[in-house]
């Protein structure tokens, strides 16, 4: 009798155990909840609260995982964090009365020294839900080229821009960093898919040649000027890119966060 009392009990015991984890987190999981609800406004600066949250989750096993009620605020910390370790390595301009903002490479202002960049620009407005793009096609010399066209020669493809294309362009005599004054001419182009491509490719070229054609407004006389990518240039298009990319994968709400 009395081993079947303790095998009724085991048995109860079983069950009651059973029921109690259907309905409440095991210690594992109630732990991590709190680590992630103690991470509180992500900056770079409390990186470790992602990081030992992070770390805590993925110690779970697969049924334990899908039990922590407050996963989307992890994976939310770590959008905005990555956003915020992209945009520190870029220049991010801020318009308070428009409430917009604008951020590009800062080390494009070092490629206007050499000659000229290509400087892509992310365009964030008041009420975008997700980032544009600009792209800057800057040439700096001591000529005018007067420029009608541009050519962009990669490995395997040829890209042209004809002056329909151009939404806006600027011609004049201007001091660079250096101090010297040198003919500046910029032409501003929105990105759509075909740019897109462009850049992606004059990326993964092993040289990339941007030719400036113009015509001079006298005379008529035919002006070109050939230049190529460099490192720097293209790591600064690099960065630029790969901040857009992870602006355009977040919602609205996780972009303005990663800005604040």
């Amino acid at each position: 009798m009395y081993k079947k009392v303790v095998a009724v009990l085991a048995m109860i015991f079983a069950m009651l155990f059973v029921s109690i984890g259907a309905f409440a987190a095991s210690p594992a999981v109630q732990e991590v909840e709190a680590q992630i609800a103690q991470i509180g406004t992500v900056t770079r600066e409390n990186r470790s609260a992602v990081e030992n949250a992070l770390s805590a989750y993925n110690e779970l096993d697969d049924a334990s995982k899908a039990e922590v009620s407050n996963y989307e605020i992890l994976v939310e910390a770590q959008q905005i964090l990555g956003i915020k370790d992209a945009l520190a390595k870029l220049e991010v301009e801020y318009d308070k009365v428009d409430n917009d903002y604008t951020i590009t490479s800062p080390s494009n202002l070092k490629e206007l020294e050499s000659g000229s960049c290509i400087m892509p620009t992310i365009c964030i407005y008041e009420n975008s839900e997700k980032p544009e793009m600009v792209v800057l096609y800057n040439y700096v010399g001591d000529k005018f080229v007067w420029t009608d066209a541009i050519a962009v020669r990669t490995e395997e493809n040829r890209y042209t821009y004809e002056k329909g294309a151009f939404i806006y362009k600027k011609t004049d005599r201007a001091t660079i960093p250096s101090g010297k004054v040198k003919c500046v001419e910029i032409v501003c182009i929105t990105a759509a898919q075909f740019d897109f491509e462009l850049l992606r490719d004059a990326l993964s070229s092993k040289e990339t040649i941007i030719r400036f054609t113009g015509h001079e407004p006298i005379t008529g006389d035919r002006a070109e000027y050939d230049y190529v990518l460099t490192p720097q240039n293209r790591q600064s298009i690099t960065d630029v890119l790969h901040t857009y990319d992870l602006m355009c994968s977040v919602s609205s709400d996780v972009m303005r966060k990663a800005l604040a």
